[in-house]
């Protein structure tokens, strides 16, 4: 996905003794993560930026979360518990009691890297137009070792709200905000059990406006069972999200309005993406029936079938090509689309678009193939998109990829060590 830049007058340096050094509350919402809250702690207090406070919200943990922290004797350390309410009523006492002039949010078991406070707070001293910033993330498995994956968007701040309208892809630590931004737009949604981040990113990049580094700065950890492992949670819950800030669900592609087709559409390729990774290609495929019938248009789109060729990718692993497994997901992919092309339930103008639609899917599995130095899929595919719709052998992209696929992985391999050496 092609990421809008950075506008260029945000700044960032390092503010003179004579500038405000502004305090920052850093909320941690606790439940259960005595195994990781300590390292939440030491990244805090490891931080080049030291005016702070750290509010550890125990959401009525019944594990050992408060000896962990008890073990730590700086008085910036602030340890709460109440009863069990969810994440979202954690981090709204956090809010209320935070005496911060900006708000950060550190989920007990992630990690800021050492310059996160000092980096994001010189971009709002230097940049007095900006209400929050947003950074980059690093996925890190339970034991803290780095996954492939990474996240870092530049994106103007004019068009963060509208980025967002196609989902989520903040995690909470990746922002920095003042803390008015919060009390303009809060308090975090207490029905929701997922998602309430979206909710607040969607209302505060609505009123405010929020820039962006794509500088990594912290650390997001995969755990296995968590929250975001269920995909019908998070279905439900991304639904309950669009259906309050753009309205009920339409029952097909001739309802509401583009943004509200964008977002329900949006909604379900990241499930079927979910279902992929779990396997359950039954749910993926009610997803996609559900996209194309609220969202066809995204079937027109090459991303679409880039990122459903990673298929079967965890978490924190999506983009390795190392670890690609181009012909599983390719039997998956063309799995749901047979499937959806024999429904009699999709549209009559849909159907008519099926060559197009496989000639899209091939063009990609052809470019992951390539990717993955499989080069004799690349060709298969690629030739295959070809022949399925003639107007890619006018797609200077696939032909040249095309091309380079008739050569051995070995040269291109060499051929690829030259050019970074070049450059």
């Amino acid at each position: 996905m092609t990421n809008a830049p950075l506008k260029q007058d945000i700044q960032i340096a390092t503010p003179n003794r004579e500038q405000e050094m502004p305090k920052v509350s850093i909320i941690t919402p606790n439940y259960n993560h005595a195994q990781y809250v300590g390292d939440a702690i030491r990244s805090v207090l490891a931080q080049d930026y030291q005016n702070f406070e750290m509010l550890i919200i125990d959401d009525g943990s019944t594990d050992n979360s408060r000896e962990v922290v008890a073990q730590f004797t700086d008085d910036r350390i602030k340890y709460i518990w109440q009863e069990n309410k969810g994440l979202s009523a954690a981090r709204n006492t956090g809010i209320n009691i935070a005496k911060g002039e900006l708000i950060g949010l550190l989920d007990a078991d992630d990690i800021y890297e050492t310059d996160f406070l000092s980096t994001l707070v010189s971009i709002l001293t230097t940049n007095p137009e900006l209400d929050g910033i947003t950074c980059g993330y690093q996925f890190v498995d339970h034991g803290n070792k780095p996954l492939y994956q990474r996240e870092a968007r530049l994106i103007e701040p004019s068009q963060f709200y509208e980025a967002l309208i196609s989902g989520n892809f903040l995690v909470p630590e990746s922002m920095l905000a003042h803390r008015y931004c919060y009390e303009a737009v809060g308090p975090y949604d207490e029905t929701l059990r997922a998602c309430e981040d979206w909710d607040i990113w969607l209302k505060m990049t609505h009123k405010f406006k929020i820039g962006s580094t794509d500088k990594i700065l912290n650390r997001h950890r995969v755990l296995p069972g968590s929250m975001s492992s269920d995909p019908i949670r998070m279905l439900n819950n991304r639904i309950a999200v669009i259906t309050k800030h753009f309205g009920p669900e339409p029952m097909d592609a001739s309802e509401g309005t583009e943004i509200q087709r964008r977002a329900y559409g949006y909604a379900y390729l990241t499930t079927i993406v979910e279902y992929l990774q779990y396997h359950h290609l039954d749910r993926a495929y009610e997803c996609l029936l559900k996209m194309v019938t609220i969202y066809p248009e995204l079937l027109k789109r090459y991303e679409t079938f880039y990122e459903l060729g990673f298929g079967d990718q965890p978490k924190g692993s999506r983009g390795d090509f190392s670890t690609l497994n181009v012909t599983k997901n390719a039997e998956n992919l063309f799995g749901l689309l047979d499937k959806l092309f024999d429904d009699p339930q999709i549209s009559p103008e849909l159907r008519k678009k099926k060559q197009q639609v496989y000639a899209q899917a091939y063009f990609a599995l052809g470019m992951l193939s390539y990717g993955a130095r499989e080069t004799q899929a690349a060709k298969k595919f690629l030739t295959k998109a070809v022949f399925t719709d003639p107007e890619y052998s006018f797609n200077r992209q696939l032909v040249t990829t095309l091309a380079k696929s008739f050569l051995s992985p070995q040269l291109i391999n060499q051929l690829s060590s030259q050019q970074r050496r070049t450059v």
